[in-house]
């Protein structure tokens, strides 16, 4: 795996999971910021850039937004003031192959509900509570079992392990742009004169990419899958 640096792009702080068995790459790559440029994982016959924002703002290793030791993207799900606020969100997948290729992503988004108890008894405080939030299916304007809304040019398939499938052949010798999360719905959250709460999103990422024709064998999947 090599890296290369292109002219006034900043980084996106995801985990990318490339994987190779042959013709099927394996690549385990942090993206970090270098000299103010973006970097690209080259994988040989594939190149992947993805490109996190709020407010079409690029995230960086340097944002308040990255946690740099879990390698994750933290967004905002309970304040629309917020600069990382999950409204405010983008994200988008460019891919390059030098083959005809076929794409799947697996976003993995983790929801967390902070509750902090206030005016305290300092001789018997109350720690904040902390709860994982899971959601029902919202509909095809929705990441699966999430608040977050998939771009609407997004045209994809799911399965039961959580994989969004491309449903286009990704041509060779050609960068294409997918348009994959925009924006998110606001988790609500209360607040009184006993408890503030807040929710935020962590969120890191697997792009799978396979040459076209071998998509059936690589993912196991049924060859009319796509129709």
């Amino acid at each position: 795996m090599t890296f290369r640096l292109k002219t006034r792009l900043m980084t996106l702080s995801l985990v990318i999971i490339l994987l190779l068995s042959s013709s099927l790459l394996v690549v385990y790559a942090y993206f970090i910021k270098k000299q103010d440029h973006g970097i690209i994982v080259v994988t040989g016959e594939f190149t992947v850039e993805i490109f996190a924002s709020f407010n079409d703002e690029v995230i960086n290793i340097e944002s308040p937004f990255y946690d740099a030791d879990k390698k994750i993207i933290i967004v905002n799900a309970y304040d629309p003031e917020s600069e990382n606020y999950i409204g405010k969100l983008k994200i988008d997948i460019a891919i390059t192959p030098e083959v005809a290729a076929r794409v799947r992503i697996k976003l993995k988004d983790e929801w967390e509900l902070t509750r902090i108890y206030l005016d305290q008894n300092p001789e018997y405080p109350i720690a904040p509570v902390i709860e994982n939030v899971y959601h029902t299916p919202k509909g095809s304007g929705y990441y699966p079992f999430s608040l977050l809304k998939v771009d609407p040019s997004l045209n994809a398939l799911y399965d039961l392990q959580g994989y969004t499938y491309i449903n286009q052949i990704i041509p060779k010798n050609k960068t294409t742009v997918v348009h994959f999360i925009n924006s998110g719905d606001r988790y609500p959250t209360r607040s009184n004169e006993v408890f503030h709460e807040m929710s935020f999103v962590y969120i890191d990422m697997i792009v799978d990419v396979v040459q076209a024709n071998r998509f059936a064998e690589k993912w196991g999947i049924e060859p009319n899958f796509f129709g």
